[in-house]
Parts: structure tokens; C-alpha cells; sequence
């Protein structure tokens, strides 16, 4: 019988320690986990490509760059997001020419007119009825054409306004 005993002995021992070794693991993980310091996403629009990327790496973000160009267009997420250091923030950059109509089709809407209002270029909204949820709040078309030359005219904006089923 005593060997018995020793053995259940043994493996309640081994049940502890296991689950002893669970609960500090978890405290140890948690603790790291929860290190990290929240930051705010400073507002980089219209920024040079090299500043934005400086200034999110000074705040122990990480930018992933998409697109072409040398200005900021926007970031995901916005200026003023509190995130802990380590996160990721795409930089959407697009180099805006001084006489083409700059492309924002298929950009949401709040965005091209925070470009637009960065760049002091009139424009007007004007919602089209779209039956795809994507296509809402999303520049469809615009006029002038993008990459026609601009010679200061209000662009209009054609913008989906989902309007129902499909």
C-alpha cells in the first residue's frame, strides 16, 4: 500500500508544480504583456514621407509605408488614437502633383477632404446611390479627372451613399 501512496504522492506533487509553474507563467506573460506604454498617433497629413516615419518610430510605433510618394495622405489608425508602442500603423502616401487633379477614388470620403482641406482645394459633394455597403462614404468618381491638369477649379466629388438591399 505504501508504494501506492507514493506514487498518488508523486503525482499530485507533479499536478501542483505543473499547475504552480501554469499561474506563474501566466502572471510573468501578463506582466510583459501589459508593459508596454500607450501613445498617441500624432497627426502626419500632408507630412514628408521621411518625418511621418520618424516621428511614429520616436514613439516606438511601427510604420508600414503603402503607396507612392513623399506625402501623407492618411494614417489607420488616425491622429489622436491612444495604441501601446509596438503597434502598427499603415502611412498612406501619395505624391500630390501642383497641376493634376490628385486621384481619391476609392478613398473614404473624410479622408479626401481632410487632403483636400490640407491642400486649399474647393470642392463639392455630391452622393450618388450605390447598393454595395464598401462603396459607402467612398469617393466613386470625381471632375475633373484624376491626373487632368488643375488650374485651381472646385473638384467635385462623387460619393456612394449605400441605399439599400442587393
Amino acid at each position: 500500500m505504501s508504494k501506492a501512496k507514493k506514487i498518488i504522492k508523486n503525482i499530485f506533487l507533479l499536478f501542483l508544480g505543473l499547475v504552480a509553474a501554469g499561474i506563474f507563467a501566466f502572471l510573468f506573460l501578463s506582466a510583459f504583456a501589459n508593459s508596454s506604454r500607450i501613445v498617441e498617433i500624432p497627426y502626419l497629413i500632408g507630412e514628408d514621407k521621411n518625418v511621418a516615419v520618424a516621428s511614429l518610430k520616436e514613439l516606438n510605433l511601427i510604420p508600414n509605408l503603402i503607396g507612392t510618394g513623399n506625402k501623407v495622405l492618411y494614417t489607420d489608425p488616425s491622429a489622436g488614437t491612444k495604441v501601446k508602442e509596438g503597434h502598427h500603423v499603415i502611412v498612406q502616401l501619395r505624391e500630390p502633383e501642383t497641376m493634376k487633379v490628385p486621384d481619391l477614388i476609392g478613398v473614404p470620403v473624410q479622408v479626401s477632404e481632410q487632403f483636400l482641406s490640407e491642400y486649399k482645394i474647393t470642392y463639392e459633394k455630391r452622393y450618388v446611390v450605390t447598393y454595395s455597403v464598401q462603396e459607402n462614404e467612398v469617393v466613386l468618381d470625381m471632375f475633373p479627372e484624376p491626373g487632368k491638369n488643375y488650374s485651381g477649379e472646385k473638384l467635385i466629388l462623387y460619393v456612394g451613399k449605400y441605399g439599400g438591399q442587393n
